[in-house]
């Protein structure tokens, strides 16, 4: 099987997708559409090939687990995608808007903090996972007052597409194919679109893009670090494979923290808090949609990824604890975006997800597999759950303005 170590290339790259490249997102109008086909690599790692309809760009990702799931720690785990796309889109809205205002801005950092919780028995089936509310601390040093700049963190979450996939309860959808064929889902929502083709053509043709001429990588790993964001790491050390126990009673706490680089790309640091893990760099640029350059994956492009890759974590967890014969899996999600910087109170639409199984097994562990990985997935319960964020402002110091280059947003 394919996996991280045996592939020459980077790990996030823009893929070369012509006009025939075989994953498209559907056309929305007036919203931000943007498919994630995702599959299986070896052990717990998994590949991404992500379409962003409103610019026509393809990007590549891999993501792997921490030590806990018996992963080999090459890429960042599925929720640190997810965490770092919430910083990103954050991190634009507050941009946007301090530029709307014609404020000058010579430093902003923004730190969130995800917790979830899981609990319960995966072989009973009583195992479940939930998504509480999101903790943003929106730190800036600008040339307006405090109360200015707080009002304008308040505006940037208003805005965010990507928080506005947060607010309101939502049960995703799901269509399930095994060995080829579409049979029915069972104990959770069906999707009313039809079903994908197998996207196992997308993998194979996405290649490096000769024309990307970007050179910084776009991901990696940092050496261990003790803190990050100021506080120090959490108090619990994972040993051993805790994930794959079947009796679950656990909270993972992830925080990422982003800053902006003299170029205008976002450098995000995200690591586990709770069990303890690596910290990983993601760079992050806005789509040419919006005004940036789409040097690196957006912030929305980072959130649908994270989705898919838990979602697809949780399918194997779950098979590989009840011991399920799997041959393959992969997923094709769909998300439907609000267009960035528009507080309308508009509505996202459900994920749409299909689902493609190689089993040995029948249909109906098939169709509990499903159900589980579902039930199980922190990001899926995130979205069926309404969470309302919590919001902090805090002025920078003048060590914070040291790190930026002045003006970095804003009027001259």
């Amino acid at each position: 099987m394919d996996s991280i170590e045996s592939s020459s290339y980077p790990l996030i790259y823009k893929v070369a997708a012509g006009g025939d490249f075989p994953l498209k997102a559907p056309i929305k109008t007036n919203k931000i559409s943007v498919r994630a086909a995702t599959r299986a690599l070896s052990g717990m790692q998994k590949e991404c090939v992500l379409h962003y309809e409103s610019t026509n760009t393809t990007w590549r990702m891999v993501c792997d687990e921490g030590p806990w799931l018996n992963g080999t720690d090459l890429a960042s785990f599925p929720l640190g995608f997810f965490t770092a796309g919430l910083v990103s889109s954050y991190m634009s809205e507050y941009l946007s808007h301090v530029k709307k205002e014609g404020i000058k801005l010579h430093s902003l950092e923004v730190m969130v903090d995800n917790v979830y919780t899981m609990e319960g028995s995966l072989i009973r089936g009583t195992m479940s996972s939930d998504a509480l509310p999101v903790e943003v601390t929106f730190k800036a040093n600008a040339e307006a007052d405090d109360e200015t700049l707080q009002s304008l963190a308040y505006k940037a979450v208003a805005s965010s597409p990507a928080d506005v996939y947060l607010r309101a309860a939502k049960d995703s959808v799901f269509s399930l194919n095994m060995n080829d064929k579409q049979i029915p889902v069972t104990g959770v929502a069906i999707s009313p679109s039809e079903q994908t083709a197998d996207p196992s053509a997308a993998f194979k043709q996405a290649c490096p893009d000769d024309n990307d001429s970007f050179k910084d990588e776009r991901m990696g790993k940092l050496a261990n670090v003790d803190s990050l964001g100021g506080e120090i790491l959490g108090t619990e050390r994972a040993t051993g494979k805790v994930g794959l126990s079947d009796v679950q009673k656990r909270k993972v706490h992830v925080r990422g923290v982003g800053t902006l680089r003299s170029d205008g790309l976002k450098d995000i640091h995200v690591a586990c808090f709770q069990p303890i893990g690596s910290v990983f760099r993601f760079l992050s640029d806005d789509s040419e949609l919006v005004g940036g350059q789409g040097r690196a994956p957006s912030g929305l492009a980072y959130f649908s990824a994270g989705l898919s890759f838990c979602f697809m974590t949780q399918l194997g967890r779950y098979a590989a604890v009840v011991k399920q014969k799997m041959n393959s899996y992969q997923v094709v999600q769909d998300m439907t975006f609000s267009l960035p910087s528009v507080d309308d109170e508009s509505e996202s639409a459900a994920v749409d997800t299909h689902v493609f199984i190689g089993t040995e097994e029948d249909a109906a562990a098939t169709q509990k597999l499903l159900d589980m990985g579902e039930q199980t997935c922190y990001l899926h319960a995130a979205c069926r759950s309404a969470i309302k964020t919590r919001i902090r402002f805090r002025k920078a110091e003048q060590a914070d303005i040291d790190k930026n280059i002045p003006q970095l947003a804003g009027a001259a």
